[in-house]
């Protein structure tokens, strides 16, 4: 039985305020013609510039992409989904392109595994995971949203992969047997603003 999985990072609570019901979110600008698409749920970086970039694996994180909160087409401006690649604005500030961010500093999120083998295909296996890190690959975006995994069979106790795997989420259907077991994850490798770079490290 195939687990009901899905692409990128999703916001489930707030370490520092257990109670909040909905994520932070801060609204940080996309460079004119930026020319890498941004799905909802795919990490970012934060560069010298001040303009939130696309983050590869291993890069520090400094939020998760939650939406367009504008951007002009050549037409109009738009509002809401994935920023498609190569949106101008040119010196037209009013149009600028901007973006909804998830800070990743406190905040826990859900992802799926990207893949199954023998030496994980059990509760148990699985389970022994927990407490270490992992890293994260990127994949096929689906309509608006990301289609990153958790790269598990990069587990390991190093604290210098991306991710901390926190624990298993818990479902009555879940197939270990397949992939796209869900795990909620924090970031080990959190960027601060003062520390943009290029690289985002």
């Amino acid at each position: 039985m195939a687990n009901r999985t899905f692409g990128g990072a999703r916001w489930r609570r707030n370490l520092t305020s257990p109670s909040s019901t909905t994520p932070p979110i801060e609204i940080l600008p996309i460079a004119d013609d930026y020319g890498t698409a941004l799905h909802i749920g795919d990490f970012v970086k934060l560069v010298s510039t001040g303009y939130i970039e696309a983050a590869a694996a291993g890069d520090t994180l400094y939020g998760v992409f939650d939406g367009c909160e504008q951007y002009y087409d050549g037409t109009a401006i738009r509002r809401g989904g994935k920023y498609p690649a190569s949106q101008s604005y040119d010196t037209n500030f009013e149009r600028q392109t901007m973006a909804r961010i998830i800070p990743v500093f406190g905040q826990v999120f859900e992802m799926c595994t990207d893949d199954v083998a023998s030496t994980y295909d059990t509760y148990a296996e699985h389970l022994a995971f927990v407490g270490e890190n992992c890293e994260w690959v990127a994949g096929t975006a689906v309509g608006d949203y990301s289609g990153s995994k958790l790269d598990i069979s990069t587990h390991a106790v190093t604290n210098t992969l991306s991710l901390h795997l926190r624990e298993i989420v818990k479902r009555p259907d879940n197939d270990f047997a397949s992939a796209g077991i869900g795990y909620y994850v924090t970031v080990n490798l959190v960027q601060q603003p003062t520390a943009g770079s290029t690289t985002g490290t």
